[in-house]
């Protein structure tokens, strides 16, 4: 396997930007879903080579002149013309995983988690390349990626438009062995003159074997396309769509349906859509204002100046984009995504945790108690009163650790709280406004899993462990560490170390408050050797002194707070 990692120059942004540094540094770490890239548009110059030279493959030029080549084009075509040249290089499935992989690796850097990635069987097919080997390709590197970089990637099958409906036809035929792992078809290659409608007997099919369907439109023809795939097509979203604002009914149907669009800033610079149809300016900020539902992608970024950062920053550069605008952007294309309605909430909640991190919105009224002690214990009466004390203050409070602890914050959550909530075995029903949600901690397993195999059994454990704790400290902003086994806590900071060297494993606690008595002293020797701030730590002696540092800390952000 070749060394993907290139220091790859890019449209210099961030040193030509006049941007607010806290604006660049918002839109370089908020969490994004990327619904709009071409995996064969990645194909850097410098990989190009590697497999050429792998695959005994002489290119002409150098990997400079190449770099070159990609800084002009003067429409879609002249893209395209290259695009599939480059293409030629790719003929084994470890050329594809590496393609793949490539681009997961760089899109991490983009804080992405999401990722529904366009593939085109057909510019490989005509080449003799068998579907499964990129197929496999493929897989095996979103399976890594998602192992490596926790991003959620899947593909979508794109049909050549310039191709005939025929092909197409017999593309899918081809594909139906390996439909499982492909979330829906789309349209790409050259627009003009090949209108939608042209394809509709094939997305009929498609979507009855249950595809999902996606379709390029109204990015060099009119808004005719638009409404074609929609009415014909019936397509989900639109990728690129921007001709719609030559067409106010059509602007009109599209914010009443909701239909998102998939733009990508800088593919339209680059193949001059601006500066042929919108005189020169960047369309973005007019695109949101009409009420549309507006998301920033790549498109061809190795052929572009730009992975999906550096589309954000040259909208933002250009369009005056506000953090707001970000915001809703970001949020607009996790909710245009066809990741489960379980992934879409854990992924807008990580931008609200994002959000509050970055100072600009007021963390949730939420509180996690967790610990290990049991009823007999001191610590049970202390967690009892803070439970019952922040569910008079109107906050939710999660549990999580031995029963003993869980069982105690449980108690005083309900008897602070309104009304009551449900109990069943270890899991805790929800109850708005002073709800409680019970974690049990992983430990509690070890005696419920009789294997004779302690491996297995350790195995098991450490999964549930790291879902577990995962799980609370994910959407917690405010973490109390009561009275517990030194290991169970020593499990938790190992955990919490994880996430913060891996920023796609989620938001963190804003505040981690410890009892002072057992833990100041314990925590503070661990914390030295694990990747936290000892700052983030604060020791307290009572529920009201717990309570107060909390209520401080929210008021404290809504001063600044923006959103």
């Amino acid at each position: 396997v070749i060394d993907l990692w290139f220091d790859i120059p890019r449209v210099d942004l961030r040193t030509m930007s006049k941007l607010d540094p806290k604006l660049k540094c918002y839109i370089e770490g908020i969490p994004k879903a990327e619904l709009h890239v071409h995996i064969e548009g990645t194909l850097e110059p410098e990989l190009m080579f590697l497999i050429a030279e792998r695959n005994g493959i002489q290119l002409k030029g150098t990997v400079e002149s190449h770099k070159e080549k990609r800084e002009n084009f003067k429409d879609l075509q002249d893209f395209l013309d290259l695009y599939y040249e480059a293409c030629s290089v790719l003929l084994k499935e470890e050329d594809f995983y590496d393609l793949m992989y490539a681009y997961l690796k760089r899109a991490s850097t983009n804080h992405v988690f999401v990722a529904e990635i366009f593939f085109d069987p057909q510019t490989h097919t005509s080449r003799g390349v068998e579907f499964s080997t990129f197929f496999s390709g493929f897989q095996r590197a979103l399976v890594d990626g998602y192992q490596n970089f926790a991003i959620r990637g899947s593909l979508i099958m794109c049909f050549l438009r310039h191709l005939t409906e025929e092909d197409a036809m017999k593309t899918l035929t081809e594909a139906e062995p390996f439909l499982d792992n492909i979330i829906a078809v789309g349209l790409d290659s050259g627009e003009l003159g090949n209108p939608p409608k042209k394809f509709e007997n094939v997305y009929r099919k498609a979507r009855e074997l249950g595809l999902k369907a996606v379709a390029h439109a109204g990015e060099e023809a009119g808004s005719e396309y638009i409404i074609e795939a929609l009415d014909c097509l019936h397509v989900k979203r639109i990728d690129h769509g921007v001709q719609c604002l030559k067409d106010p009914d059509l602007v009109k149907r599209l914010v009443t349906e909701r239909i998102p669009l998939t733009t990508c800033p800088l593919s339209n610079l680059k193949l001059q859509i601006y500066s042929r149809y919108f005189d020169g300016k960047s369309v973005t900020k007019k695109l949101l204002d009409a009420g549309l539902n507006v998301t920033i992608n790549s498109d061809d970024p190795a052929y572009f100046g730009g992975y999906i950062t550096d589309n954000f920053l040259a909208a933002a550069e250009e369009d005056g984009l506000t953090m707001n605008d970000v915001n809703a952007m970001c949020c607009n294309a996790f909710k245009a995504s066809f990741a489960s309605h379980i992934d879409k909430e854990f992924y807008l909640q990580e931008i609200k945790q994002y959000n509050v991190k970055m100072g600009c919105a007021v963390p949730r009224r939420l509180i996690t108690i967790f610990g290990s002690r049991s009823p007999d214990s001191p610590h049970y009466k202390d967690t009892m009163d803070a439970g019952k004390l922040f569910a008079s203050r109107g906050f939710g409070v999660r549990t999580g650790g031995y029963s003993g602890i869980m069982e105690a914050g449980l108690k005083g959550a309900v008897a602070g709280s309104s009304s009551s909530v449900g109990c069943s075995d270890d899991v805790i029903g929800e109850n708005l406004g002073g709800f409680t949600q019970g974690v049990v901690a992983p430990r509690v397993f070890a005696n419920r899993m009789p294997l004779g195999n302690d491996y297995i059994k350790e195995v098991l454990i450490s999964r549930t462990l790291t879902d577990r704790i995962h799980r609370m400290l994910h959407g917690s902003d405010y973490f109390l560490v009561m009275g517990g086994n030194i290991g169970t806590i020593t499990e938790l900071f190992v955990l919490l170390n994880t996430a913060i060297v891996h920023p796609n494993w989620g938001a963190l606690p804003q505040k981690i408050l410890a009892w002072k008595n057992p833990w100041e002293k314990t925590l503070n020797e661990l914390v030295k050797n694990v990747a936290i701030d000892l700052s983030m730590v604060s020791y307290v002696e009572s529920a009201d002194e717990v309570v107060s540092i909390v209520e401080k800390d929210l008021q404290d952000r809504a001063k600044t707070a923006v959103m």
